[in-house]
């Protein structure tokens, strides 16, 4: 996936994946989980391709609440225990290994690509991204995806991301500190994690270690994204806050996008 060079990926995508729920899934996970099947079952969406499914979280809170759903990510590490996930749960659910730049599964009634994914391809990697969600998408599919929204980093906007943590996974304990900044101009978001890491596994029990690691996000205004959206076949249907709430140009951090596939 060359958009790893372009812009770089978190620590957890790339050498911790055991840490990657530790660090994704977050108290209001359920409330954003429950706006997404709000959007979706109030278009009649009985099929969905998560494109970007991680270890499963929106895939797992989907079919259990009776959408038929498939997985699909670029990182077979992280694809492993979703897989795990799904036989602890009894679950028969596909995941399948691909780049959502150019993977060919099927055709559902949406795809999804939720918590700031589809800001891990450049910006001129978007549209052939989105080309290729259309060519998996039914007509008049939906896509429903979430990314910063650019009008909104303040400086005190940036402040407020800044993560500071400590949690167990994967045999360890371990201290994140994560700062990040922008470049308007450019529409990144570059943020640096500083990992401090005590091992309590038995082969490494009591070994301290420490990590940084920076990596990119190309975010967009509302205007950038319904653009590029309506360059590339698809109309907009709505833009919200994450929490489904009034999107608010200046103050949203987050832009929550429903697209139809035009027909």
């Amino acid at each position: 996936m060359t958009s790893e060079l372009d812009l770089g990926l978190p620590l957890e995508y790339q050498i911790m994946p055991e840490w990657f729920d530790a660090h994704n899934i977050k108290a209001d996970t359920n409330d954003k989980n429950a706006s997404l099947r709000k959007i979706l079952s109030s278009h009649g969406v009985k099929t969905v391709l998560d494109m970007t499914c991680g270890t499963g979280s929106q895939v797992f809170d989907l079919s259990q609440h009776g959408f038929d759903v498939t997985g699909s990510d670029f990182s077979p590490k992280l694809l492993d225990i979703a897989r795990e996930k799904s036989i602890a749960l009894g679950k028969d659910i596909s995941f399948i290994s691909g780049d959502m730049r150019n993977i060919q599964i099927g055709k559902f009634d949406a795809v999804i690509t939720m918590f700031n994914a589809i800001g891990h391809v450049s910006k001129q990697d978007f549209s052939k991204t989105i080309g290729n969600i259309s060519s998996n998408l039914n007509p008049g599919g939906l896509y429903v995806f979430d990314i910063f929204n650019l009008d909104a980093m303040s400086d005190d906007a940036i402040k407020s991301l800044e993560v500071v943590q400590e949690k167990e996974a994967g045999g360890a304990h371990f201290h994140q500190h994560q700062i990040s900044q922008i470049d308007h101009e450019k529409g990144l978001m570059i943020s640096t994690d500083h990992y401090d890491i005590r091992w309590r596994d038995g082969r490494q029990d009591g070994q301290h270690e420490q990590r940084e690691n920076t990596f990119t996000l190309q975010i967009y205004t509302a205007d950038e994204l319904k653009d590029l959206l309506q360059q590339n076949g698809f109309e907009l249907i709505s833009q919200t806050a994450l929490d489904g709430s009034e999107f608010i140009k200046d103050k949203s951090l987050e832009i929550l996008t429903v697209a139809k596939k035009l027909s």
